[in-house]
């Protein structure tokens, strides 16, 4: 029997979590107590996207329960997890950080873990564990999970073709190519990532491809005021290019707009035209700034899984 960790605390994990995390920040005002740089500092960073989850935030908000811990405790699968391995990310998750590259992914998870369970569910479900280093199958052919304990309250994890790629989860491997932003939630994109852009929506491609030739770019999201804000950062090689790329995303806002004009649409706050077409930008010498305002009606509709 193939490891039941790959639906839960892999794919619908990571994806609950990033869902109730908008919806939650809406009501966020506090940080939490996770360090993103000493939870990301221990991922293969280079060439990768690395994303950060305050998830405890997230739970003191009361939105994650309310969001992804309703229909998780639906799934019997999800209630034996729980059951044999002690672990509950409703509860017992505080942080998250991730990396993506070369078609695997790396992740740091802070919390309460109960090591013995959570090995001995593994082995349960057909994987094996030496030396507190577990393996087992994913949902996918040469798709492998493997984890291990980094400290009492961080496990190392990865999904990969490699039955060892949890051990490039390394204590201090790496170091972020700049300090995090401050708001709980964040990602760092290399421009690498962005050269696959086949399943993103529609709208937001002309973005992606004004920032082709960006050197560093960081999305963060946090709260502002009643709303939320998607904000942009991006480094360019040099001013002259930091120009372009401020005309190029002027640019495909104002397309945006003229469509949405031309086709006698009024923007709907729970969709994500209405986001994109609320952008403002700016530059900093060769920094650019973007800011996308995020209504309550879009948290909702992301939220409820109508988006």
């Amino acid at each position: 029997m193939r490891l039941r960790l790959h639906a839960w605390q892999l794919t619908a994990l990571l994806v609950a979590i990033c869902a109730a995390s908008a919806a939650s920040l809406y009501l966020f005002r506090m940080r939490g107590g996770s360090s993103p740089s000493d939870l990301a500092s221990f991922l293969p960073t280079a060439n990768a996207t690395v994303i950060f989850i305050d998830v405890d935030a997230i739970r003191r908000s009361g939105i994650l329960n309310l969001v992804a811990g309703s229909k998780a405790a639906e799934e019997i699968e999800y209630k034996q997890f729980v059951d044999q391995t002690l672990f509950d990310y409703r509860q017992d998750l505080d942080a998250v950080a991730a990396a993506f590259k070369d078609n695997q992914v790396f992740l740091t998870l802070r919390g309460r873990f109960h090591w013995k369970n959570l090995m001995d569910y593994a082995v349960h479900q057909g994987g094996s564990c030496h030396n507190g280093f577990c393996v087992a199958s994913g949902s996918r052919p040469n798709r492998r999970i493997s984890f291990y304990a980094l400290k009492p309250d961080t496990m190392a994890m990865a999904i990969s073709s490699d039955d060892f790629a949890a051990y490039q989860i390394t204590r201090k491997s790496a170091t972020l190519p700049l300090l995090p932003p401050n708001q709980p939630v964040w990602a760092m994109v290399p421009i690498l990532a962005l050269k696959n852009a086949d399943a993103l929506p529609a709208g937001t491609k002309p973005y992606v491809a004004a920032l082709g030739s960006a050197e560093q770019i960081v999305f963060a999201l946090g709260p502002d005021g009643d709303h939320l804000q998607l904000d942009l950062n991006v480094t360019c090689r040099d001013t002259q290019a930091a120009s372009a790329l401020l005309v190029d995303l002027e640019g495909a806002t104002n397309e945006l707009r003229k469509l949405m004009a031309r086709e006698h649409q009024q923007p709907n706050p729970a969709e994500l035209s209405a986001v994109l077409v609320a952008g403002s930008f700016r530059r900093d010498d060769r920094r650019v700034h973007g800011q996308w305002p995020i209504a309550r009606a879009f948290v909702d509709a992301v939220a409820g899984g109508s988006f």
